[in-house]
């Protein structure tokens, strides 16, 4: 009586030590070593509702939805543009300002207007009171008690001259020194001296150091010690370097830009004792008489900075094209000219 019950608990029962066998509700649970491919009835749908998922986490991530706000944002504003270029608008794609572009995508100067200086608030100067007597004739009004500078008939004009004398100079070989000393607009100095290569060069420490211009030898003395050591190395170690020489052939710079005239004071006295002449941002709190080219401007603003720059090294670009042009056809004349003199 009692056997056939033992004999049916030990089939229920597992022995000790014996393997497991999953029931059904466990076998539900496992998870397969391999992805089970779900076939989808439409591949549209199954990319769409994937872009959708992606979408989602995107829009979870900060930054992503940050980075998605924005390309929304200038999607739409593309959408306009386009519109209103239809509607024969005169503020197109082209025309507009975009300040996250002027560092990198500097303006031509013949594509300046003057929605792109009133849209970098060129116009803005300081309180009425800081109005320098001599800035007078640049003003277009007062609104609030701050002083307004009249930007179609003193800084555009300011800077087409300005765009002028820079293309001269980069067209004659000159040297240009661009001076900024803010930590906001030492970026677009730095691209503004690469743009003129091997005749811009750029002062973007926190201050002008005095004496760079008047005291040269003194001041650089271990640059020049350096340098003279290098070369006499590579000519001959037992020579005594000439200092005296190496300081006699420096070179200085044929103009001078600077962005913050009110730190930089120090550098337009050096260059006005060097005779050498010099452009300026020149602000309502500045006198416009210590600047040989003042571009009447708000130089408080770092879009402001560089858009002048942008414009003003795209004409230094300009005027290297035009020298590389002449040098090139100097030589082929020259060389021309030597053929028909060996056939003579």
């Amino acid at each position: 009586m009692w056997a056939p019950l033992r004999r049916s608990l030990a089939r229920a029962v597992p022995r000790r030590g014996a393997r497991s066998v999953a029931t059904e509700a466990q076998a539900a649970f496992v998870i397969p070593e391999e992805p089970v491919a779900i076939e989808h009835a439409d591949a549209e749908a199954a990319r769409a509702s994937a872009q959708r998922q992606r979408d989602a986490a995107a829009l979870l991530d900060r930054e992503g939805a940050a980075d998605a706000t924005d390309r929304l944002v200038r999607k739409m504003r593309r959408t306009m543009l386009d519109d209103l270029a239809g509607m024969a608008s005169t503020q197109t794609r082209a025309s507009t300002f975009r300040p996250y572009k002027q560092r990198t995508h500097a303006l031509e100067p013949h594509q300046l207007t003057l929605s792109h200086l009133l849209a970098a608030t060129a116009q803005l100067g300081h309180a009425r009171t800081h109005v320098q007597r001599s800035y007078e004739p640049f003003l277009y009004g007062t609104r609030h008690s701050m002083a307004v500078i009249d930007v179609e008939r003193a800084t555009l004009p300011a800077l087409r001259r300005a765009v002028q004398v820079v293309r001269g100079v980069a067209e004659n070989d000159g040297i240009i020194l661009i001076v900024g000393t803010r930590a906001d607009v030492q970026p677009a100095v730095r691209a503004a001296a690469a743009r003129l290569g091997a005749n811009g060069f750029h002062v973007s420490t926190d201050r002008w150091v005095p004496g760079v211009l008047t005291n040269a030898p003194k001041l650089l003395a271990p640059a020049i010690q350096h340098s003279a050591a290098r070369h006499t190395d590579q000519l001959d170690g037992d020579a005594a370097p000439n200092t005296a020489k190496l300081a006699a052939q420096l070179y200085q710079p044929d103009l001078v830009i600077v962005l913050n005239p009110v730190e930089n004071i120090n550098a337009l006295r050096e260059a006005t004792q060097c005779n050498i002449p010099t452009m300026a941002i020149v602000d309502t709190d500045v006198d416009p008489r210590a600047v040989t080219y003042a571009i009447p401007a708000n130089d408080d603003s770092p879009r402001v900075a560089e858009l002048i720059l942008g414009v003003l090294s795209k004409a230094g670009q300009d005027g290297l094209r035009r020298l590389h042009a002449a040098r090139d056809a100097h030589e082929k004349r020259e060389r021309s000219r030597k053929r028909r003199a060996q056939r003579t």
